[in-house]
Order: C-alpha cells, then structure tokens, then sequence
C-alpha cells in the first residue's frame, strides 16, 4: 500500500501540492530548490508506530541542510502513559570542518551541511518510495 504525503515548501511565496504528490512533483519542487533559499517538507499523512515522519530541506544558495524526523514509541513514563519521542537524523560528513554555518538564517553545525544536491534528492525520493532513507545518508 502506496504512502499518502503532505507535501509544501516556500520558495520566495508557496510551493505546494494539493493532495498527494507524485515523485514528478517531489523532483520538479526540489529543482526549484537547488540554486536558491527556501525550507521544503514532505511528511506522511500518517503517523503511528514507528513511522518516519517528515523530511524537511533548508536550502540557501547551494547549501542543503536535511531533517529527517521519526516518532519512536515508548513503553511507558513514570505516570504510566505511553508517550513517543521524536529521532532526527541528518546528514554527516565527520570531514567537513568544524564550526557553525547559516543556512535560511539559522546556524547548524557544518558538518551537517552538503553542498551535494544530489543527495538531497536522494533522500526525498528514497523517502517518497519507501518511507525511510538509508541510515547511511543520514544519521
């Protein structure tokens, strides 16, 4: 059974699709990203279990800083109630250089940064076609 998407992006105004998107409409969205600023997600519709949950780009001019977030079920807190925790993964390259570095005017560690789009899109499709991405992309 086929995943049902949110898809939206601001790019200099809205960039969206109603409805679920189709991997056409992922890639003709991320085209518009890789030269210029903007935040795009794409999340599931649902969320249950041990679901990713959404994959956001913060792109600014040929700097691409990818979220990856999924809510991790717990057994129980201290009250007895069950309760999820988000995981956020990344990108890593323990080689870039240390430090921080705006992108879409925030700061994030370098080493979280790429300047490589076509990882980028690698993670929004793999993640549009399997609901996961690869823990080798992103830790």
């Amino acid at each position: 059974m086929k995943k049902k998407f949110k898809f939206n992006g601001t790019l200099y105004g809205d960039v969206g699709c109603s409805g679920n998107p189709t991997l056409e409409d992922i890639n003709n969205a991320l085209d518009l990203f890789a030269s210029s600023a903007g935040v795009l997600y794409l999340a599931q519709n649902d969320e249950k279990g041990t679901s990713p949950f959404r994959l956001t780009l913060y792109a600014d001019n040929g700097k691409y800083m990818v979220m990856f977030g999924k809510t991790c079920p717990q057994i129980a807190d201290d009250d007895g109630e069950d309760e999820d925790e988000d995981e956020v993964r990344t990108f890593w390259d323990s080689n870039r250089t240390r430090g921080l570095v705006s992108v879409y005017g925030d700061l994030w560690d370098n080493r979280t940064i790429t300047e490589d789009f076509t990882k980028v899109r690698k993670a929004f499709n793999e993640f549009y076609l399997t609901g996961d991405i690869d823990r080798n992309l992103v830790e």
